[in-house]
């Protein structure tokens, strides 16, 4: 990412507040559970299993929702 400050802000106004920069920085080490806490049960359970499946990544990450919420975040100058 070429703007990673701007990024984990996005994430943090997205979210209210709930979810810090610190958080994200941690999920993108590999340690999701700051995330998943601010999540229902079963919002958490799909999105373990999205993150735990090769092909259910790729067709999260091609889908609409996907590319509309990379836009949010900062568009492809931070992907």
């Amino acid at each position: 990412m070429k703007n990673n400050h701007n990024f984990y802000d996005n994430i943090s106004g997205l979210s209210g507040g709930r979810i810090s920069g610190d958080d994200v920085k941690r999920a993108k080490s590999g340690d999701m559970s700051a995330l998943l806490k601010n999540l229902s049960d079963e919002d958490a359970k799909k999105v373990t299993e999205i993150l735990s499946s090769k092909e259910k990544r790729k067709e999260f990450l091609s889908s609409d929702a996907a590319k509309k919420l990379m836009d949010l975040l900062g568009g492809k100058d931070n992907g």
